[in-house]
């Protein structure tokens, strides 16, 4: 059976999209890429459920197609509720609201929206330091690099020391070519958050930036201690990382043995760019589900919310230790309850509606009624 695609030219509020989604027969997975004016905006992929040969001959093609039309239509359906929050947040006074937002457009690189949110942010509350780095960032991957560096300024004035400031301020000076300032920077990273893998990878892009440079200067001495460096860089990663982090160290390792310079290069350069420059962060998943509630509370039935709940329970697959991940997949439990009991209440008044001398369900309906009230309000606590 053939790779199957679909293709789709959409507005959204006036803006115009390219969706392109397309199968990997072999590795069973579906992929979406999102465009904007020939810019790749962001991709999500999702995994289908692989079956026999046999099976798949027989009608596998049109199973597949219509997991296909599903996942496509649900990220076009994603794309156009940020872009209705983002003007229902227009009015809103709520910096935590606006940061959320502007950090799920981070994450899309749609820059103007997230620009937007984020300043708002800003502006509502210009002591939550959190926002300064994100708006930052965002200046970064646009490239406008002296307006993410005087926005740095500000915190590094007020002396605050946040693992995140540091690294981003290390990205900034590498891309202009300030190696030493900015491994200066990377190592004060680390220093607050010791097992902060980013900036072990952006040390050793440093690393390698800086022996391309030495390389032209002819002064194999440094060189030969900078890769000494690098070195313990991959070992730190390779003891505080992940399966996949490790392989990755074991192929640069090979690539060492070999002098093959222009493959470590690539890998380092490859894999840093797909794990913290393409990859949406465990937590956007969260901003969203908290923009839904709080803006969007009367869309949200139990087939979001079982949506939810299923893409919390992938995520808790990987990243056990988020407990924000496991606080909002409490919230969604909570609300499928309410679901159902206001369900329940209603089974009751039909079945006392169909037979008004139906004692049992009178008496249920009554104290349902009753002892549901603090029912409800315990969770209308919870979620505001």
């Amino acid at each position: 059976m053939a790779d199957i695609g679909l293709n789709q030219n959409i507005t959204i509020r006036e803006r115009e999209f390219h969706i392109q989604t397309a199968t990997n027969i072999e590795d069973g997975l579906i992929r979406t890429e999102v465009f904007e004016k020939g810019r790749l905006l962001f991709s999500q992929e999702h995994k289908y459920e692989r079956r026999e040969k046999k099976e798949e001959d027989e009608g596998g093609e049109s199973r597949i197609r219509g997991v296909l039309a599903w996942f496509h239509k649900n990220v076009l359906s994603d794309l156009e509720t940020y872009l209705a929050l983002s003007n229902i947040l227009k009015t809103k006074n709520n910096s935590i609201a606006q940061y959320r937002l502007g950090r799920i457009f981070l994450a899309l690189r749609i820059y103007d929206k997230a620009e937007k949110h984020l300043s708002l942010a800003l502006q509502i509350d210009p002591k939550y330091y959190s926002t300064h780095i994100s708006l930052a960032r965002c200046f970064f991957f646009q490239q406008k690099y002296k307006e993410a560096e005087e926005l740095l300024q500000i915190l590094i004035d007020e002396e605050i020391n946040y693992p995140d400031m540091f690294n981003l301020l290390g990205m900034i000076l590498l891309e202009q070519k300030n190696y030493i300032q900015s491994l200066n920077h990377f190592r004060n990273a680390i220093r607050i958050n010791p097992n902060y893998k980013e900036a072990y990878f952006n040390i050793a892009a440093a690393i390698f930036k800086r022996i391309y440079y030495l390389k032209t200067q002819h002064k194999d001495e440094e060189i030969q201690k900078n890769l000494e460096f690098l070195e313990v860089i991959l070992n730190k990663i390779h003891k505080i990382g992940n399966a996949e982090d490790r392989s990755l160290i074991i192929d640069l390792k090979k690539a060492f043995s070999a002098k093959n310079y222009g493959k470590i290069h690539s890998l380092i350069y490859d894999y840093r760019h797909r794990l913290f420059y393409q990859r949406i962060q465990p937590e956007i998943l969260g901003y969203e589900f908290y923009l839904w509630l709080h803006y969007l509370s009367d869309r949200l039935d139990e087939i979001k919310l079982r949506s939810f709940e299923e893409k919390f329970s992938k995520l808790l697959k990987e990243n056990s230790d988020y407990a924000d991940i496991w606080n909002y997949m409490a919230l969604i439990h909570l609300l499928l309850c309410r679901e159902h009991f206001l369900q329940g209440l209603n089974n009751f008044r039909e079945a006392t509606e169909i037979n008004p001398e139906f004692t049992k369900a009178k008496n249920n309906l009554r104290l349902v009624e009753n002892d549901g009230r603090e029912f409800l309000s315990l969770i209308k606590a919870i979620i505001s």
